[in-house]
């Protein structure tokens, strides 16, 4: 909840009933020209509408002063979720005040302004305060900041009226929809919890990698493991014991470039890729790994390591949840590179993406089949939902029937590019945008149930 006090001076303006005053006075100013004597009356008015304008103006401006506003908002929210923007409104003067209440709301919230009228009570009698609430969606991921609104008031008499803008500022941080509510993701992936289990007991068979210590050797040992330096300074045997590594690594790679702006029934695709990442690390970190998330288009514009702990899911949201697309061409070849020197170790990479054209996939498939050398890549293939539309319509012109030529050759060089990558050994999904979160899961936890993280 935030506040304001006094801020800058008001501005004043004639109401009303001074422009009616003024237009009244000067049609009478007109009939002197018939009736002289209406002179002494024009100037008497004249002079009693200036002193009474003064006054007024000076009231309507005391009692904007009065005025104290505050503002009430949840400070996170789902995307496109309804909430309630609510304003307070303070009278701290002995007189009644009425007015005006206007807030001019974030481009991306949706409505874009409200207005509400008001009369505040003098101070300490019922009805000095006033509470006015504003339904409110914001369709796009981010922080997005309120404030100030604008309150007027009239003075007594009518004539004039102060106007001040009003801080009360507030933000709100929008995650994607199903992230933001625990309770929709425990309905959603509740049956895959079980899996999840499951998984963690199958990974405690196997001969390991996770170095736990140094053991004197004994019959039956792997020769193979002895530490040769352990064992010259202690003058016996010693070897290496190892066990099943119980904290993975897992890189979410998420493509924020051009081919992730297109539309689907739930925003872009890239905001499907985000919803999906974020509950993707929430199932790895509940199963004890470690879960790091990586941003990139035409260069890495985000890297978080891999980390685990409660914390963990915080860093991540903070890292994505306000990305949105640049539309630059992806440059996996630079992903690579950057990938060889921030993560060296053997990992689960996750990328979230799509293929392109002929030229733009073969260089995307050749930089993720190097990739695939040192990580197991699981690839999460977005469809454009666009294309599937071109080609269901009935062609009605030239025009037409060739965009559904384009979208065809485009749909077939992604088949084939997709083909080539599952030929080279990387784990593929090919899924509608909104439908990733589930089957990415799934795969995540057969992969794990197989060990071959």
């Amino acid at each position: 909840m935030s506040r304001s006090g006094d801020g800058e001076s008001p501005i004043l303006r004639p109401g009303p009933r001074l422009v009616a005053a003024v237009v009244a006075l000067t049609f009478v100013g007109l009939l002197v020209f018939v009736h002289p004597g209406l002179l002494v009356l024009v100037i008497a008015g004249g002079a009693a509408l200036a002193i009474a304008s003064r006054r007024d103006a000076r009231a309507a401006a005391d009692a904007l002063q009065q005025i104290r506003l505050t503002r009430r908002m949840p400070g996170v929210i789902g995307r496109d979720i309804a909430f309630d923007d609510e304003l307070t409104l303070y009278n701290d003067g002995a007189t009644v005040v009425q007015g005006e209440l206007r807030e001019v709301l974030p481009s991306e919230c949706l409505p874009r302004w409200s207005v509400f009228a008001f009369e505040l009570a003098a101070d300490g009698e019922s009805g000095s305060t006033a509470s006015f609430a504003t339904e409110c969606r914001i369709p796009i991921r981010g922080r997005h900041r309120f404030g100030p609104a604008w309150v007027r008031v009239v003075g007594p008499l009518g004539l004039f009226e102060a106007q001040r803008a009003v801080g009360a500022d507030g933000s709100i941080k929008v995650l994607p929809e199903t992230f933001a509510s625990p309770e929709t993701l425990e309905k959603d992936l509740g049956a895959h919890q079980l899996l999840l289990d499951k998984a963690m007991r199958s990974r405690e068979v196997g001969a390991g990698t996770e170095f736990v210590s140094l053991f004197p050797y004994r019959l039956g040992d792997d020769p193979r493991r002895i530490d040769w330096r352990a064992t010259a300074k202690h003058r016996y045997p010693i070897v290496r014991r190892y066990q099943i590594e119980r904290h993975r690594d897992v890189l979410i790679l998420i493509d924020s470039g051009r081919l992730m702006g297109g539309q689907t029934d739930r925003g872009t695709k890239l905001d499907c890729a985000v919803d999906s990442a974020l509950n993707l690390a929430r199932v790895v970190l509940q199963g004890g790994d470690r879960c790091g998330i990586a941003v990139f288009d035409s260069t890495l514009r985000g890297y978080l390591a891999p980390m685990a702990g409660e914390r963990a899911l915080g860093n991540l949201v903070d890292c994505v949840y306000d990305l949105q697309t640049d539309w630059h061409e992806t440059d996996f070849t630079r992903l690579f590179a950057e990938l060889q020197q921030r993560q060296a170790k053997r990992c689960l990479l996750v990328v979230l993406s799509d293929m392109g054209d002929v030229e733009t996939s073969r260089l995307q498939g050749a930089a993720i089949a190097r990739l695939s050398r040192r990580h197991l890549v699981l690839f999460a293939a977005l469809r454009t939902p666009l294309l599937r539309r071109v080609i269901s319509r009935q062609a009605e012109s030239i025009s037409a029937a060739a965009s559904q030529v384009v979208a065809l050759g485009l749909l077939r060089d992604r088949g084939h590019a997709l083909h080539s990558l599952r030929h080279g050994g990387v784990q593929v999904l090919d899924v509608e945008p909104q439908q990733v979160t589930l089957p990415l899961i799934n795969r995540f936890i057969e992969l794990r149930r197989e060990n071959r993280l």
